[in-house]
């Protein structure tokens, strides 16, 4: 079969100091807003740097310090628990526990999936107000949460997943392919790291540690019994494994496994994923249906990103499956009634994440139809998100 790929250029690795998900030459071009009187702009602006302000102060997120430990003994070793099973009501003592589709379990919170999203949540407002102001104790800071995340012995998390997404009374304790999934937050890590090793603040042998963590977790990823088995996935999961992975192979200059996923993309996940009408069958059969197709969509383009810096373009592959996934969803902005399956929960927000992605669409293939859309449906409180909007709109 043909593989449609566009080749930018000359295959080959970015340059150091290049982050992978975030423009970092938006920075003129929002500033230059700003100077000629853009109020979104200002506003955006100065939301950003409030936030980024409240987080200064904050103690940094490590997994040592949760309530629990993990089989292993080891509380560096990452584990949470599967976000949508219960404690079995058939039993006395809730063991095995049951699955309970698009209903999450208050019990997440006793273990590390939040204390890892509080840290690429950090990273990444940090990250984007260093980028507009160069505010160096912003950098300090950044800086200061990588080393207490990945290199700091008493704080470190160790480059596994093995215990991620495990459900009590199955497999032993053990985790699941599905955990592989939560590790996704670290591409926030990797695009801080490259931005604060270009502008000074992590040392060279900091910088070697930190592609010495990735290294190791991405021979994890390639090579455990959880991380082959998310390779494996045929939804969401599988597109979200290949997007860190890239991810991590990118920043360690794993050029031939990056080859192999950004090169297979398209018969491995776009092909069989997306229908001839832009359907994705195996994220609308979810309880969450059209949160699902957006939540895919999300990886889709993180891999069309990261398939540009690689000198490919994703985007028109295997006849604009992309766009044939945008297009189907389009219909049902502002027009929840008319969705002819499941969505128990969040449309106003899944909405939201839609006008974002649509936005992040039109980067890369320029349909105004997209922009237009994006500004119509968006809403003031994604301003909330001041550094995702920043580093796509301007």
């Amino acid at each position: 079969k043909v593989l449609f790929l566009l080749l930018m250029g000359a295959a080959a690795l970015p340059a150091v100091g290049q982050p992978y998900l975030i423009d970092g030459s938006a920075r003129q071009r929002i500033l230059a807003s700003i100077e000629q009187g853009d109020t979104r702009a200002r506003e955006l602006y100065a939301r950003l740097m409030r936030n980024a302000d409240k987080v200064m102060p904050l103690e940094n997120p490590t997994i040592t310090t949760k309530g629990v430990t993990p089989p292993s003994g080891d509380k560096h070793d990452y584990i949470s628990l599967a976000r949508y099973w219960w404690p079995n009501p058939d039993t006395p003592d809730g063991l095995p526990y049951v699955r309970r589709d698009g209903e999450s379990n208050p019990e997440l919170k006793k273990y590390d999936r939040d204390c890892m999203s509080t840290f690429a949540s950090r990273l990444s407002i940090l990250t984007g107000a260093y980028l507009l102001s160069e505010n160096p104790d912003y950098g300090r800071k950044i800086a200061s949460i990588l080393r207490t995340w990945f290199l700091d012995k008493k704080t470190k998390m160790n480059p596994n997943a093995n215990y991620a997404q495990m459900v009590p009374g199955r497999n032993n304790g053990m985790g699941n392919p599905t955990g592989v999934l939560d590790t996704y937050s670290l591409i926030h890590a990797v695009d801080a790291a490259l931005i604060m090793e270009e502008a000074g603040y992590l040392s060279k042998k900091e910088c070697m540690a930190l592609r010495e963590w990735f290294r190791a977790y991405v021979e994890w990823l390639t090579t455990s019994p959880n991380g082959i088995g998310e390779y494996e996935a045929k939804n969401n999961h599988g597109v979200a494994y290949d997007v860190q992975t890239t991810h991590f192979a990118l920043y360690t200059g794993n050029e031939e496994l990056v080859a192999r996923l950004i090169g297979g993309f398209a018969e491995r996940r776009l092909k069989p994923q997306i229908m001839e009408d832009g359907s994705q069958p195996l994220e609308l059969a979810r309880t969450t249906a059209f949160g699902y197709s957006v939540y895919n969509l999300t990886h889709l383009l993180d891999m069309c990103y990261l398939g540009r810096h690689y000198g490919i373009d994703l985007y028109p592959a295997a006849n604009h499956a992309i766009d044939r996934a945008i297009q189907f969803l389009i219909p049902y902005l502002g027009n929840q009634s008319s969705f002819p399956y499941k969505q128990i929960k969040n449309w106003s927000k899944v909405e939201q994440d839609f006008a974002q992605q649509l936005l992040r669409a039109y980067n890369l293939c320029k349909n105004e139809e997209y922009l237009a859309l994006y500004k119509r449906y968006r809403s003031p409180e994604e301003q909330k998100n001041a550094q995702f909007i920043l580093f796509n709109e301007y």
